[in-house]
């Protein structure tokens, strides 16, 4: 009986234990991504250029990642995976993506420079939808 208690005492012990570590792992991880999120935030702003938006690529992992759509500046970081280096949808970052997207291609060059159409323009506002829902607002082009 004695052995029973003495056992009891340690595995309650060691779950305190375990559940002190756990703690201080989970503080240490949400301490890093709020590091991560205020380092990845862009203040939101009307204005932007084009050419404020190449900063802003993907190319560089401690950096925000921007796109426009439609005259609206989205931050995309969250998708670093998507549209940062090597993503499939990086050709998108630091650039106004309207036509490519309303295209529906990934290549600038197969844009031949011609008024959308209303189905392009369909998609066009299908994708800005997407993107308010899913993507931090940073402003207008």
């Amino acid at each position: 009986m004695k052995s029973a208690a003495v056992a009891l005492a340690v595995y309650l012990v060691a779950l305190e234990a375990k559940h002190v570590l756990d703690e201080w792992r989970l503080s240490r991880v949400l301490r890093k991504r709020k590091e991560l999120e205020q380092r990845m935030h862009v203040d939101k702003r009307d204005g932007w250029c084009v050419d404020d938006l190449k900063a802003y690529d993907g190319q560089d992992p401690n950096s925000p990642i921007l796109l426009a759509i439609d005259g609206q500046v989205f931050n995309v970081w969250r998708s670093r995976h998507l549209y940062g280096a090597g993503g499939a949808y990086a050709e998108l970052a630091g650039h106004d993506a309207t036509r490519q997207l309303a295209k529906q291609s990934l290549e600038s060059d197969e844009d031949d420079g011609a008024p959308l159409t209303e189905a392009e323009l369909d998609v066009v506002r299908g994708w800005k939808e997407y993107f308010q829902q899913k993507y931090e607002d940073c402003g207008t082009l």
